[in-house]
């Protein structure tokens, strides 16, 4: 009984002190956890982040090597060179050669 009238004596302002330091504290705990789980999702998005970096490099590069393929064949020479590449095409001034390895030549029966 003498405790009961211990904490009857405690001023509401002493009451209202603790109940303000025990839900600071627990606000606290709480925003330590959601950091503690924040962490490994940042970690991931930053992996994450890195590869898709990497990638975009690397197609900044493709296109960068399409651009300069794309350049050289508007030149007025590259429609020849095109022609010949992809359809077998020669112009009417030029003569298709063919190289042909020789047979063995045949033994003679003696």
């Amino acid at each position: 009984m003498a405790r009961l009238s211990q904490l009857s004596k405690i001023s509401p302002a002493a009451w209202e002190a603790v109940a303000k330091i025990g839900v600071n504290t627990l606000l606290l705990i709480f925003g330590i956890l959601a950091i503690a789980k924040m962490i490994p999702h940042q970690l991931s998005q930053l992996q994450k982040l890195s590869a898709l970096e990497a990638e975009v490099s690397r197609l900044e590069q493709r296109v960068n090597q399409l651009k300069l393929e794309q350049e050289r064949d508007r030149q007025p020479q590259a429609r020849q060179r095109i022609a010949q590449e992809e359809a077998n095409l020669i112009a009417a001034n030029q003569r298709r050669i063919i190289w042909v390895k020789p047979e063995a030549t045949k033994r003679n029966p003696e």
